[in-house]
């Protein structure tokens, strides 16, 4: 298990982050393992060469020995040869050429339309907007500010440096932006952003992911939810959002708002959020009356015992006026409501009801 962990410790040690803007030494025009060279010295035939440049970027040469290539360009070779020759061959002039041009292939995974390898241009180059249009573009999950480039260190291939990329940011630049140049062998990776959830008081609770780039409004999210169920209170909605620095903030998104016409107070969603509609407070009105069950408490509107006896439907003609019983936070109490009837000074004492308040009505044994 120790070994395991430490293989595992010494992987990720292998992956750095990059700091310098990336590609800007490199040139397309650069020579590379697998590149074919035609070689040849004016009125010197024999020295008329094919060469592949090998895994280790040298060729070998007659006179010349090996010759490093990798990262040069064909001009630069036919000098160098030329100002080696020279101690064998008088005035040389020495032309080469690219026959055949070694693979240079990038690789686009994620939360792209088609994840695939695609070849760079030969004497141009690929930005990373370039190389992602032509994977299709982003799907909708796709995390905009999280894209990350892989490449290896030149001076040692066992290190992996990665490169984040903001497409978000690169893309909404007047310039356009798009200045990050990719290299042969770069693995640009888009991630999935994280979903957004719906629950609480909606008809179909929902996991979906969000156009990070057209962010929808919370009262978009709870239409696709299904929309909030008999008993929501519209006042109670709020997004729970963590900020980067792990900090979780509370929004309220009210939507009671809307129906004032204020629809800029509507909130826009962002990946990661939870969206929370809240239900409105209830109490229970039971036993004999005309229609027993929980009753839905207006937001801001108080609401005493015989107000909701009435909104119950009134009692039933066995009903026991004069013995209701109140059930608050595990305490019961006894409520005369017979005599809130006959006086309009007994009516002043009538009770204020709050949410989760049980009230019983007996039955009257004659």
């Amino acid at each position: 298990m120790v070994k395991l962990f430490l293989l595992v410790v010494s992987f990720f040690c292998l992956i750095t982050i990059g700091g310098e803007l990336p590609g800007d030494n490199w040139k397309a025009s650069s020579l590379q393992a697998g590149d074919v060279l035609s070689i040849s010295v004016f009125r010197v035939e024999e020295f008329s060469r094919t060469v592949r440049i090998e895994e280790n970027g040298v060729f070998s040469y007659p006179l010349c020995g090996e010759i490093q290539a990798a990262g040069k360009t064909a001009r630069e070779i036919g000098k160098e040869l030329e100002s080696r020759l020279s101690k064998q061959v008088a005035d040389p002039h020495v032309d080469v050429f690219v026959t055949t041009w070694g693979p240079r292939r990038v690789y686009i995974l994620g939360e792209v339309k088609s994840s695939q390898s695609m070849e760079l241009p030969t004497y141009g180059r690929m930005t990373a907007l370039q190389a992602i249009s032509a994977a299709g573009g982003f799907t909708e999950s796709a995390d905009l500010n999280n894209v990350a480039v892989l490449r290896r260190d030149p001076k040692d291939a066992k290190v992996v440096v990665r490169h984040s990329i903001d497409v978000s940011a690169l893309a909404s630049r007047k310039s356009g932006g798009d200045d990050f140049l990719l290299c042969p062998e770069d693995t640009l990776i888009v991630p999935k952003a994280p979903p957004v959830f719906v629950t609480g008081s909606v008809g179909n609770p929902l996991t979906t992911y969000i156009d990070s780039q057209r962010p929808p409004l919370c009262s978009e999210l709870v239409i696709r939810a299904g929309g909030m169920i008999e008993g929501a209170d519209p006042g109670k909605i709020v997004v729970i959002r963590t900020e980067d620095n792990g900090k979780q903030l509370t929004i309220p998104a009210s939507l009671k708002v809307l129906s004032a016409g204020k629809f800029e107070n509507d909130v826009r969603v962002h990946p990661g959020d939870y969206v929370f509609v809240g239900a409105a407070e209830h109490i229970y009105v039971l036993g004999q009356v005309q229609k027993p069950g929980p009753l839905v408490l207006a937001p801001d509107k108080v609401v005493t015992a015989s107000q909701a006896i009435a909104l119950a439907g009134g009692f039933t003609p066995v009903a026991k006026e004069s013995d209701i019983t109140l059930i608050r936070d595990r305490e019961i109490r006894s409520i005369n409501l017979r005599k809130l009837y006959h006086s309009i000074e007994n009516m002043e004492r009538d009770i204020e009801l709050k949410n989760g308040d049980i009230l019983f009505v007996r039955e009257s044994m004659w």
